[in-house]
Protein backbone atom coordinates (compact mmCIF):
# COMPACT_ATOMS: atom_id res chain seq x y z
CA UNK A 1 0.00 0.00 0.00
CA UNK A 2 1.17 3.59 -0.26
CA UNK A 3 0.82 5.09 2.33
CA UNK A 4 1.76 8.91 3.40
CA UNK A 5 2.41 9.52 0.07
CA UNK A 6 4.85 12.42 -0.46
CA UNK A 7 3.12 15.29 -2.51
CA UNK A 8 4.69 18.44 -3.55
CA UNK A 9 4.28 22.35 -3.28
CA UNK A 10 3.65 22.64 -7.21
CA UNK A 11 1.04 19.80 -6.80
CA UNK A 12 -0.50 21.68 -4.34
CA UNK A 13 -0.52 24.93 -5.70
CA UNK A 14 -2.20 23.49 -8.76
CA UNK A 15 -4.80 22.08 -6.46
CA UNK A 16 -5.51 25.43 -5.27
CA UNK A 17 -6.10 26.70 -8.22
CA UNK A 18 -8.77 24.50 -9.08
CA UNK A 19 -10.10 26.09 -5.66
CA UNK A 20 -9.79 29.51 -6.88
CA UNK A 21 -7.22 30.07 -3.45
CA UNK A 22 -3.69 31.10 -2.87
CA UNK A 23 -1.41 28.28 -1.07
CA UNK A 24 0.02 29.68 2.58
CA UNK A 25 0.92 26.16 3.49
CA UNK A 26 -0.06 22.54 3.59
CA UNK A 27 0.57 19.45 5.76
CA UNK A 28 0.65 16.08 6.40
CA UNK A 29 -2.42 15.02 8.72
CA UNK A 30 -2.92 10.89 8.50
CA UNK A 31 -3.18 7.75 6.71
CA UNK A 32 -5.52 5.01 6.88
CA UNK A 33 -6.16 1.94 5.20
CA UNK A 34 -7.42 3.60 1.86
CA UNK A 35 -6.26 7.18 1.69
CA UNK A 36 -4.03 9.62 2.46
CA UNK A 37 -5.19 13.03 3.79
CA UNK A 38 -3.20 15.99 3.92
CA UNK A 39 -4.29 19.96 5.54
CA UNK A 40 -4.07 22.39 2.99
CA UNK A 41 -4.10 26.66 4.38
CA UNK A 42 -4.91 29.03 2.05
CA UNK A 43 -5.35 32.84 2.41
CA UNK A 44 -9.43 32.08 3.36
CA UNK A 45 -9.81 28.84 4.37
CA UNK A 46 -8.94 25.64 5.26
CA UNK A 47 -9.23 22.34 3.47
CA UNK A 48 -8.50 18.46 3.47
CA UNK A 49 -7.47 16.97 0.49
CA UNK A 50 -8.09 13.08 0.50
CA UNK A 51 -6.08 10.54 -1.78
CA UNK A 52 -6.51 7.17 -2.64
CA UNK A 53 -3.79 5.00 -2.07
CA UNK A 54 -4.75 1.12 -1.81
CA UNK A 55 -5.88 -0.09 -5.91
CA UNK A 56 -7.67 -2.72 -4.20
CA UNK A 57 -9.86 -0.59 -2.36
CA UNK A 58 -11.48 1.88 -5.19
CA UNK A 59 -14.18 3.90 -2.84
CA UNK A 60 -13.31 7.45 -3.01
CA UNK A 61 -15.77 8.76 -5.86
CA UNK A 62 -18.34 6.89 -4.07
CA UNK A 63 -17.51 8.55 -0.25
CA UNK A 64 -17.27 11.68 -2.69
CA UNK A 65 -21.28 11.64 -4.04
CA UNK A 66 -22.33 10.00 -0.73
CA UNK A 67 -20.87 13.39 1.05
CA UNK A 68 -22.41 15.73 -1.98
CA UNK A 69 -25.68 14.25 -1.06
CA UNK A 70 -25.70 14.82 2.65
CA UNK A 71 -28.14 17.25 4.25
CA UNK A 72 -26.32 20.31 5.68
CA UNK A 73 -23.95 19.86 8.82
CA UNK A 74 -23.66 15.88 9.16
CA UNK A 75 -20.66 15.71 7.07
CA UNK A 76 -17.40 17.85 5.90
CA UNK A 77 -18.93 19.77 2.34
CA UNK A 78 -16.84 19.02 -0.35
CA UNK A 79 -15.51 20.87 -3.44
CA UNK A 80 -14.24 18.87 -6.55
CA UNK A 81 -13.01 15.23 -7.03
CA UNK A 82 -10.30 14.60 -9.40
CA UNK A 83 -9.53 11.48 -11.15
CA UNK A 84 -7.59 12.86 -14.78
CA UNK A 85 -3.83 11.22 -12.72
CA UNK A 86 -2.81 15.11 -14.27
CA UNK A 87 -1.72 16.84 -11.02
CA UNK A 88 -1.95 13.98 -8.87
CA UNK A 89 -1.33 9.71 -10.14
CA UNK A 90 -4.40 8.77 -7.81
CA UNK A 91 -7.82 9.56 -7.49
CA UNK A 92 -8.20 12.38 -5.09
CA UNK A 93 -10.53 15.55 -3.83
CA UNK A 94 -10.99 18.53 -1.53
CA UNK A 95 -13.53 18.40 1.24
CA UNK A 96 -13.71 20.98 4.27
CA UNK A 97 -11.63 21.24 7.20
CA UNK A 98 -13.44 20.62 9.85
CA UNK A 99 -12.07 22.39 13.28
CA UNK A 100 -12.96 20.51 17.06
CA UNK A 101 -11.76 17.56 18.62
CA UNK A 102 -12.79 13.86 19.12
CA UNK A 103 -14.90 13.43 22.33
CA UNK A 104 -12.53 12.78 25.11
CA UNK A 105 -15.48 12.03 28.12
CA UNK A 106 -18.75 10.58 27.19
CA UNK A 107 -21.34 12.68 29.27
CA UNK A 108 -24.94 12.96 29.10
CA UNK A 109 -24.95 15.79 26.71
CA UNK A 110 -22.49 14.58 24.39
CA UNK A 111 -24.42 10.99 24.30
CA UNK A 112 -27.99 12.61 23.42
CA UNK A 113 -26.32 15.05 20.80
CA UNK A 114 -24.93 11.90 19.24
CA UNK A 115 -28.39 10.19 19.10
CA UNK A 116 -30.28 12.98 17.89
CA UNK A 117 -27.75 13.64 14.88
CA UNK A 118 -28.02 9.78 14.38
CA UNK A 119 -31.90 10.02 13.95
CA UNK A 120 -31.40 12.93 11.74
CA UNK A 121 -29.04 10.73 9.40
CA UNK A 122 -30.91 7.89 9.05
CA UNK A 123 -33.85 10.23 7.88
CA UNK A 124 -32.37 9.44 4.70
CA UNK A 125 -33.60 6.26 3.33
CA UNK A 126 -34.33 4.37 -0.04
CA UNK A 127 -36.00 0.96 -0.61
CA UNK A 128 -34.29 -1.88 -0.05
CA UNK A 129 -34.29 -5.79 -1.22
CA UNK A 130 -35.00 -8.41 0.92
CA UNK A 131 -32.60 -8.79 3.86
CA UNK A 132 -30.61 -12.93 4.49
CA UNK A 133 -28.53 -13.58 7.57
CA UNK A 134 -26.91 -15.99 6.41
CA UNK A 135 -26.13 -13.92 3.09
CA UNK A 136 -24.26 -10.93 5.42
CA UNK A 137 -21.96 -12.78 7.52
CA UNK A 138 -20.51 -14.43 4.31
CA UNK A 139 -17.47 -11.94 3.62
CA UNK A 140 -16.76 -12.06 7.24
CA UNK A 141 -15.86 -16.15 7.01
CA UNK A 142 -14.36 -15.58 3.77
CA UNK A 143 -11.65 -13.22 5.39
CA UNK A 144 -10.91 -15.90 8.16
CA UNK A 145 -10.92 -19.18 5.54
CA UNK A 146 -8.24 -16.49 3.46
CA UNK A 147 -5.77 -15.99 5.74
CA UNK A 148 -6.14 -18.66 8.72
CA UNK A 149 -2.50 -19.81 8.26
CA UNK A 150 -2.17 -16.28 9.98
CA UNK A 151 -3.45 -17.05 13.59
CA UNK A 152 -2.66 -20.00 16.04
CA UNK A 153 -4.46 -23.31 15.77
CA UNK A 154 -6.34 -23.14 18.86
CA UNK A 155 -7.78 -19.65 17.68
CA UNK A 156 -8.54 -21.03 14.18
CA UNK A 157 -10.70 -24.01 16.22
CA UNK A 158 -12.30 -21.28 18.32
CA UNK A 159 -13.73 -19.09 15.74
CA UNK A 160 -15.20 -22.20 13.49
CA UNK A 161 -16.52 -23.25 16.47
CA UNK A 162 -18.25 -20.47 17.12
CA UNK A 163 -18.73 -19.39 13.41
CA UNK A 164 -20.79 -22.92 13.21
CA UNK A 165 -22.67 -21.59 16.05
CA UNK A 166 -23.50 -18.53 14.36
CA UNK A 167 -24.49 -20.24 11.15
CA UNK A 168 -27.03 -22.30 12.82
CA UNK A 169 -28.60 -19.20 14.92
CA UNK A 170 -28.47 -17.57 11.11
CA UNK A 171 -30.60 -20.31 9.45
CA UNK A 172 -32.92 -20.32 12.10
CA UNK A 173 -33.54 -16.62 12.65
CA UNK A 174 -32.84 -15.63 8.94
CA UNK A 175 -36.22 -14.03 8.24
CA UNK A 176 -35.99 -11.72 11.38
CA UNK A 177 -35.62 -8.47 9.02
CA UNK A 178 -37.40 -9.33 6.20
CA UNK A 179 -40.19 -7.70 7.10
CA UNK A 180 -38.61 -4.50 6.41
CA UNK A 181 -38.90 -2.13 3.47
CA UNK A 182 -36.56 0.68 3.60
CA UNK A 183 -32.75 1.29 4.40
CA UNK A 184 -31.59 4.16 6.04
CA UNK A 185 -28.49 5.90 5.30
CA UNK A 186 -25.44 4.68 7.61
CA UNK A 187 -22.12 5.99 8.64
CA UNK A 188 -20.79 2.81 9.48
CA UNK A 189 -17.49 3.65 11.11
CA UNK A 190 -18.64 5.29 14.24
CA UNK A 191 -15.34 4.86 16.01
CA UNK A 192 -14.34 7.73 18.55
CA UNK A 193 -11.42 8.99 15.98
CA UNK A 194 -14.37 10.41 13.39
CA UNK A 195 -16.69 12.28 15.81
CA UNK A 196 -15.89 15.88 15.80
CA UNK A 197 -17.30 17.67 18.91
CA UNK A 198 -16.98 21.06 20.44
CA UNK A 199 -19.36 20.96 23.30
CA UNK A 200 -22.30 22.33 21.01
CA UNK A 201 -22.68 20.08 17.87
CA UNK A 202 -21.24 17.14 16.00
CA UNK A 203 -19.84 16.53 13.04
CA UNK A 204 -18.17 13.24 11.53
CA UNK A 205 -15.40 12.23 9.25
CA UNK A 206 -14.60 9.68 6.82
CA UNK A 207 -17.50 8.24 5.34
CA UNK A 208 -15.87 5.73 3.02
CA UNK A 209 -17.55 3.50 4.39
CA UNK A 210 -21.04 4.49 4.23
CA UNK A 211 -24.04 2.37 2.74
CA UNK A 212 -27.77 2.24 3.04
CA UNK A 213 -28.92 -0.34 5.61
CA UNK A 214 -31.01 -1.05 8.78
CA UNK A 215 -30.35 1.89 11.70
CA UNK A 216 -29.14 -0.96 14.19
CA UNK A 217 -25.60 -1.15 12.37
CA UNK A 218 -25.00 2.05 13.06
CA UNK A 219 -26.67 2.32 17.19
CA UNK A 220 -24.74 -1.23 17.89
CA UNK A 221 -21.10 0.61 15.77
CA UNK A 222 -21.81 3.66 18.39
CA UNK A 223 -22.23 1.40 21.52
CA UNK A 224 -19.53 -0.74 21.17
CA UNK A 225 -16.92 1.49 19.67
CA UNK A 226 -17.03 3.99 22.50
CA UNK A 227 -17.88 1.42 25.44
CA UNK A 228 -20.92 3.07 26.22
CA UNK A 229 -21.86 1.26 30.04
CA UNK A 230 -25.61 0.02 30.66
CA UNK A 231 -26.80 3.25 31.73
CA UNK A 232 -25.83 5.35 28.82
CA UNK A 233 -26.71 2.46 26.35
CA UNK A 234 -30.45 3.16 27.62
CA UNK A 235 -29.95 6.67 27.31
CA UNK A 236 -28.72 6.47 23.50
CA UNK A 237 -31.44 4.49 22.61
CA UNK A 238 -34.34 5.72 24.33
CA UNK A 239 -33.01 9.71 22.79
CA UNK A 240 -32.54 7.60 19.95
CA UNK A 241 -36.56 6.64 19.84
CA UNK A 242 -35.23 2.88 19.66
CA UNK A 243 -38.18 0.55 20.25
CA UNK A 244 -37.59 -1.44 23.82
CA UNK A 245 -39.96 -4.73 23.14
CA UNK A 246 -38.36 -8.14 23.18
CA UNK A 247 -38.20 -8.58 19.38
CA UNK A 248 -36.06 -4.95 18.85
CA UNK A 249 -33.45 -5.70 21.51
CA UNK A 250 -33.11 -9.34 20.07
CA UNK A 251 -33.02 -7.66 16.66
CA UNK A 252 -29.94 -4.92 18.32
CA UNK A 253 -28.17 -8.65 19.42
CA UNK A 254 -27.81 -10.20 15.77
CA UNK A 255 -26.76 -6.78 14.79
CA UNK A 256 -24.20 -7.15 17.61
CA UNK A 257 -23.21 -10.66 16.55
CA UNK A 258 -22.84 -9.41 12.47
CA UNK A 259 -20.62 -6.86 13.77
CA UNK A 260 -18.35 -9.08 16.12
CA UNK A 261 -18.23 -11.99 12.92
CA UNK A 262 -17.11 -8.38 10.47
CA UNK A 263 -14.47 -7.44 13.90
CA UNK A 264 -12.76 -10.94 13.85
CA UNK A 265 -12.90 -10.92 10.07
CA UNK A 266 -11.35 -7.66 9.54
CA UNK A 267 -9.10 -8.93 12.24
CA UNK A 268 -7.67 -11.80 10.75
CA UNK A 269 -7.52 -10.43 7.25
CA UNK A 270 -4.95 -7.89 9.59
CA UNK A 271 -3.34 -10.73 10.41
CA UNK A 272 -2.56 -11.88 6.96
CA UNK A 273 -1.84 -8.76 5.58
CA UNK A 274 1.20 -9.03 8.51
CA UNK A 275 2.10 -11.92 7.68
CA UNK A 276 2.41 -11.25 3.86
CA UNK A 277 4.83 -8.58 4.78
CA UNK A 278 2.17 -5.79 3.72
CA UNK A 279 1.61 -4.16 7.29
CA UNK A 280 3.69 -3.41 9.82
CA UNK A 281 4.79 -6.18 12.29
CA UNK A 282 4.67 -4.28 15.32
CA UNK A 283 0.78 -4.03 14.62
CA UNK A 284 0.59 -7.84 15.31
CA UNK A 285 0.60 -7.98 19.25
CA UNK A 286 -2.24 -5.13 19.23
CA UNK A 287 -3.97 -6.92 16.21
CA UNK A 288 -4.34 -10.30 18.38
CA UNK A 289 -5.46 -8.75 21.35
CA UNK A 290 -8.36 -6.80 19.49
CA UNK A 291 -9.18 -10.20 17.78
CA UNK A 292 -8.92 -12.36 21.57
CA UNK A 293 -11.53 -9.08 22.90
CA UNK A 294 -13.96 -9.95 19.69
CA UNK A 295 -13.70 -13.93 20.09
CA UNK A 296 -14.78 -13.23 23.72
CA UNK A 297 -17.86 -10.82 22.85
CA UNK A 298 -18.78 -12.78 20.37
CA UNK A 299 -19.05 -16.03 22.81
CA UNK A 300 -21.14 -13.90 25.06
CA UNK A 301 -23.53 -12.79 22.32
CA UNK A 302 -24.05 -15.97 21.06
CA UNK A 303 -24.63 -17.54 24.82
CA UNK A 304 -27.15 -14.47 25.37
CA UNK A 305 -29.22 -14.74 22.11
CA UNK A 306 -29.31 -18.94 22.54
CA UNK A 307 -30.79 -18.74 26.08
Amino acid sequence: YLHNMKITKKQVEQICKKLDEDLVKFSFLASGNHNDNYAIHTKRKKYVLRIENNPQFKNLKKEYNLLKSLKPNLGPKVYFFDKSHKIIPYDYFVEEFVDGKYPKKLNDKFITLMAKWLKKLHQQKKPCKKHSMLKAIKPYFRNVKNHKEAIPTETAYKIDALFKRVTDFCTKNDGIFAGRKEACLLHSDLSRENIIYDGKKIRLLDWEFSRYNFPEWDLVYFIQSLRLNPKQKELFLKTYGYPTSKSSKKRLLIISLLNTCGDIGYSVWRLGLVKQGKLNKKLKTEISKRLNLDIHRLTKIIEDLEQ
